[in-house]
């Protein structure tokens, strides 16, 4: 008879200093293989292949190891947990969500201005000397790389630091309270699935029996063999970078439709196969239908010469001005829907914030240190905005729309399980194209467009982190509110280790010799876009508007069928990502084929076969993190750039 640990919590101090070494290694480990090696992306998204990975390795190599030394030397399932929670929280930094543009971004306006740009005069003037080093050859060093035996000039960036840093901890702990105030609503009241959690629990499963080395999943030869494609297949295509021996195996490609005058990119992107196995069906059938709705979309736009004003700031890619707003639209309509059905919630969360009740002890933060803490937290960003030289109202307006749109994002991916997913449009574009440049004036349009360092790539967000973080704690059947200061811990060593890791990357090898979005298009797409508005202004907002009111009404229309009528087929959800870049360019085909699977295995085989099949998507889902993982640092060893695996 097997023997169980009787472990309740799993914020032990071995847990967290496994945790905070695990995210130090990530935050070093995701800038060197982004910028220098230029592989995948190993922390883009909602569920961090990195960090997936790592567990992997705890539970499959370290723990059998650890437990045939002495049983008790192996981590409770707890544990596992909170050394995973860690892990997500500390890769929401390094490169997309905030390090890899951070430094860059600062820099840009004053390493890029050109007399033909003219940003010497639009921009320099209005940066707060507290934003950005005022040491010119520091900044050029920074792209250029630093003369020999020359050392980083850390004494240029030690204010820009520390008045960002109070910015960033400020807004990271408001989305730590916004997920607290919402956690109620959507885990205990709505009893979302949260999909992404599936992979690291289904992991940690039977971690608590002392005498059980490995748990079912790794023992399930499904699973091994979901495992093995996507290691085969890709680690061929990678040995294509060293010998011509090995041929290219076509894995991506386009699809050409209407008379071919549109194209669609094709990617059998497995872990998203495997991951829309995980989701419902009418989920991974709304958003590739919705995406070929989009395609269509465009096409009859393009035959009709629709368009409605330029390409906005941050949004995706090649697709229409034109459907970016009716997705945005759709968005904000989605943000407001999610916040009026937790109003209940949200109102008795403030009534018991100032009382004393039991009910409320499962929150990992308190009612009234959430409360007050999200106050305290949107009053501190506004303020630091403004003193940087945003208009109050600017600022306010930017601070609540980057929070819709977290708490938006946050929904579609706890709902729907999403891997990598962004907001059609950021609330900088809206801002400067609605008020106009008379209106904001180039301070404001050069605060806004600092400000995409923290509301630029959205795909990894904290608030995901968060409410994903609340659910796998949610499994214990107890919370344990000493986890706020690992989520805490993991945070600063990420931010600390992120972004001197790529301070150092920069400086030695020049920013413009690593990967080419990071030090070039990051930090030119913010500002050419203000400038853009500023000298190009637009006679109206109406057309945008009205595109953006149509997208609204029909995500209105939508939700209200879903909730009024079950036989109601599409999910509103797939709406507002439609044709957002990871939709469009990596998961909208894999998401087709998720969809196709699954409805014929319940078609024919039912939920037995489902649950049967189930450790062979998951397979999938490991083998190509493991091997996209695997394979920068082979790559990174051996000197070769450019073998990404995974991206999105």
């Amino acid at each position: 008879m097997s023997e169980l640990r009787h472990r309740t919590t799993g914020v032990s101090l071995r847990a967290v200093l496994i945790g905070a070494v695990l995210t130090a290694a990530i935050s070093v480990i995701s800038p060197w293989g982004a910028l220098l090696v230029k592989g995948s992306e190993l922390t883009s998204n909602a569920i961090p292949i990195i960090a997936v990975l790592f567990l992997f390795a705890l539970v499959a190599v370290v723990m059998p190891v650890l437990k045939a030394l002495t049983p008790r030397l192996g981590l409770s399932r707890a544990e596992l947990i909170v050394v995973f929670i860690m892990m997500l929280a500390g890769s929401v930094v390094p490169t997309k969500g905030l390090a890899g543009s951070f430094l860059s971004v600062v820099t840009g306006p004053i390493y890029y201005a050109t007399p033909e740009n003219n940003w010497d005069s639009l921009f320099l003037p209005y940066i707060h000397e507290w934003l950005a080093p005022t040491d010119r050859q520091a900044v050029r060093f920074l792209y250029e790389g630093l003369p020999q035996g020359m050392d980083i000039p850390w004494s240029a960036w030690l204010i820009p630091f520390a008045a960002w840093a109070v910015f960033l901890l400020a807004f990271y702990w408001t989305l730590f309270c916004t997920g607290v105030l919402l956690r109620g609503q959507w885990l205990d009241n709505e009893r979302l699935m949260f999909p992404l959690t599936r992979i690291p629990l289904a992991m940690v499963e039977g971690a608590d029996d002392l005498h059980r080395k490995l748990g079912a999943l790794f023992k399930n030869p499904l699973m091994w063999l979901g495992f093995a494609i996507p290691l085969i297949l890709h680690s061929w295509n990678s040995l294509h970078s060293y010998s011509e021996i090995f041929p290219q195996l076509p894995l991506r490609g386009s699809l050409t439709l209407l008379h071919g005058e549109v194209g669609v990119p094709i990617n059998l992107n497995f872990p998203v196969i495997g991951l829309g196995y995980l989701m419902q069906l009418n989920v991974t059938f709304s958003i590739w239908f919705f995406y070929m709705l989009t395609v269509l979309q465009r096409w009859v736009f393009a035959r009709i010469g629709l368009q409605i004003g330029g390409t906005d700031v941050w949004n995706s890619g090649t697709t229409p001005t034109t459907i970016m707003h009716e997705q945005a639209g759709a968005m904000l309509v989605l943000c407001l829907f999610v916040l009026w059905t937790a109003r209940r919630h949200l109102k008795e969360f403030f009534r018991r914030a100032w009382q004393k009740d039991e009910r409320l002890e499962i929150e990992t933060l308190s009612p009234r240190a959430a409360v007050v803490g999200l106050v305290v937290g949107v009053a501190l960003m506004v303020c630091w905005l403004v003193v940087t030289g945003l208009s109050f109202y600017v600022a306010l307006l930017l601070v609540l729309g980057a929070l819709l749109v977290f708490i938006g994002l946050a929904r579609i991916v706890g709902e729907a399980g999403m891997p990598s997913c962004q907001t059609p449009m950021v609330p900088q574009a809206f801002i400067m194209r609605g008020f106009g440049p008379e209106t904001l004036g180039m301070r404001n349009l050069t605060g806004l467009g600092f400000s995409t360092t923290w509301m630029g790539e959205t795909s990894a967000n904290m608030m995901n982190a968060v409410i994903h973080a609340l659910k796998l704690i949610q499994s214990q059947n107890r919370s344990d509110r000493r986890l706020v200061w690992a989520f805490a811990l993991a945070i600063l060593i990420a931010l600390a280790g992120s972004i001197l890791t790529t301070m150092h990357l920069a400086y030695k090898y020049g920013g413009i010799n690593l990967e080419y979005w990071y030090f070039f298009g990051a930090p030119h797409w913010p500002f050419d876009y203000a400038s853009s508005v500023a000298l190009n202004p637009e006679k109206s907002f109406m057309p945008r508007l009205t595109f953006t009111a149509i997208g609204g009404g029909i995500m209105a229309f939508l939700l209200y069928m879903r909730h009024h009528f079950l036989w109601w087929p599409l999910h509103p959800i797939g709406f507002p990502i439609a044709a957002t870049f990871p939709v469009h360019n990596y998961n909208w085909f894999a998401l087709f084929l998720a969809w196709l699977l699954k409805g014929a295995i319940m078609h024919y085989g039912g939920v037995g076969l489902y649950r049967k099949l189930l450790p062979f998507f998951l397979g999938l889902i490991l083998g190509h993190f493991s091997t996209a993982t695997l394979w920068v640092f082979i790559d990174g060893i051996n000197g070769v750039q450019g073998n990404v695996i995974f991206f999105y």
